[in-house]
């Protein structure tokens, strides 16, 4: 059968059995994630079946074309700076052809080069050092360079971004392209690595994006933004990781005032401490209607932390992980105000993950006024709609494994009085034998306040932080056995209840 008879019945479908055919061509955010070679070839050999489609007739091409573009990633570009002008094309297209970013739906935004405040960022000799001035001269070509000028006149981006498109600037050209890109569902940032040992930080300009003036409505331009994402990028090998390095959130937390956003997830941003600059880029007081906040590991300023949360009134799920490196103390701030600042989301709150230490960040001034005196979360029962929790034992039942090092301001509530009856898992990190009689009265509980309650999994169980150390050795090892004991029974227990056991 020849080429062309092919086409000619291809055109005779209705445009829903085309669309059909070339939706299972389509490139999917899946893509980026894709780890193996064979699904990497697999994705790109879809790509060029879908663009060869649209050579195929006008037809085709109407339907074809909107998939092809639906999806974009931008390669990693700060180890390999070829990569950057595979970025150049892409624009180069879209500028030249505008209809074309009204079916953008999803970026993958690949790690960039990052230059601090106090280099000389736009200087030709620091922008592209691995690169040589064919590649430059090649790929930032006359004519491209006519095309920002042409959209930096219209844009509201401010002078220092002008500027920055002008010479080159890889971030430059990312917010340039969202600035342009009417009808984006999802976002994906692999963050470039900083050393956050230095008090300079990088030049960014979507946030501009995000704050209303007479000539731009963000909630407008931004419509559809459901989801945005970031991540440190995978290190090469080599890397030398004796540098503090990570990446600053700061400059994504503004999209959080996006009305129709409902997913922001930041993870990996490594060992950076939050950084002290709370207004560099400064939060809306608008109501958010987030689901999801996922924050793992995370070096957001507790501040930053709160006021997010006291503006989230639909919270599904709330995922915490911050860094020990966090050990200042900071007033106010303990898992009491963070339970205070999630009372907004208290009849819609399903899941809560605190799966992080903050020894001193649990610190309270309370009644006691002891700064370092620490308690436990206390009551969760006002959060009628959660299931599944996730926690530290020390954030359960504050330092009461450590009894002789630290004071409880306020003891720990029994099980059956702290947690709410809607709760179905409940998942403790670092147990030690303390716990046991917590579980052993929530056992006793469990059928009478937990209709629902069907998994119970701890981990990293330590048998020998039990405070026991003021009684003989063979006191102490007896008591200890006796507790190893009492928490076998626990586990045939809750199995016999029907409750799934996980150690």
């Amino acid at each position: 059968m020849t080429a062309s008879i092919t086409h000619k019945m291809l055109d005779r479908l209705p445009n829903e059995i085309l669309h059909l055919v070339c939706r299972e061509l389509a490139t999917t955010p899946d893509l980026i994630h894709a780890i193996k070679a064979q699904e990497s070839k697999r994705h790109l050999d879809q790509w060029i079946a879908l663009a060869r489609l649209c050579k195929v007739s006008r037809q085709m091409r109407h339907v074809a074309e909107p998939l092809l573009y639906q999806n974009y990633a931008k390669p990693d570009s700060a180890s390999n700076p070829v990569a950057h002008y595979s970025f150049r094309k892409y624009l180069t297209t879209v500028l030249k052809r505008p209809e074309l970013l009204q079916y953008v739906r999803s970026f993958y935004i690949g790690s960039w080069r990052q230059y601090a405040d106090d280099m000389s960022q736009f200087a030709a000799e620091s922008r592209f050092a691995a690169c040589t001035a064919r590649v430059c001269d090649t790929h930032f070509s006359p004519e491209l360079h006519g095309l920002y000028d042409r959209y930096a006149k219209t844009a509201i981006l401010g002078e220092a971004w002008k500027e920055a498109l002008d010479a080159g600037e890889e971030v430059a050209e990312i917010a340039l392209l969202m600035s342009l890109t009417p009808n984006l569902e999802r976002i994906e940032f692999s963050m470039p690595w900083l050393d956050l040992q230095s008090d300079t930080a990088p030049q960014y300009f979507w946030p501009n994006l995000l704050v209303e003036s007479e000539e731009w409505n963000p909630s407008s331009h931004f419509h559809r933004l459901e989801a945005v994402t970031a991540h440190k990028r995978n290190m090469e090998p080599g890397f030398n990781w004796d540098v503090v390095a990570g990446y600053e959130i700061d400059s994504l937390l503004p999209f959080i005032g996006l009305p129709k956003l409902r997913i922001f997830w930041v993870e990996d941003d490594d060992t950076g401490l939050y950084p002290t600059r709370l207004e560099r880029y400064p939060l809306n007081n608008q109501e958010s209607h987030l689901s999801d906040l996922v924050l793992i590991p995370s070096s957001i300023h507790p501040a930053k932390l709160l006021q997010i949360l006291k503006r989230c009134t639909k919270l599904e799920a709330f995922y915490a992980d911050f860094r020990e490196e966090q050990d200042n103390f900071v007033p106010n701030f303990s898992w009491d105000t963070i339970a205070q600042a999630l009372s907004g989301s208290q009849s819609t709150l399903r899941e809560l993950d605190l799966s992080c230490d903050l020894r001193s960040q649990l610190a309270t001034e309370a009644d006691t006024e002891a700064e370092f005196t620490c308690i436990s979360i206390g009551s969760l029962r006002k959060f009628t709609s959660l299931e599944t929790l996730h926690v530290l034992q020390t954030t359960l039942l504050g330092f009461e494994n450590m009894a002789d090092e630290v004071e409880l301001a306020v003891p720990a509530l029994p099980f059956d009085e702290m947690l709410p009856s809607s709760l179905r898992s409940l998942k403790i990190d670092m147990c030690t034998l303390t716990i046991v009689p917590y579980l052993e009265r929530l056992l006793v509980k469990v059928e009478e306040k937990f209709p629902d309650f069907g998994e119970l999994q701890l981990s990293e169980i330590d048998y020998r932080e039990l405070d026991v150390e003021g009684y003989p050795l063979d006191q102490r090892e007896a008591l200890i056995e006796g507790m190893k004991v009492r928490l076998e029974r626990l586990k045939e227990g809750f199995i016999q209840a029907g409750i799934k056991w996980i150690q």
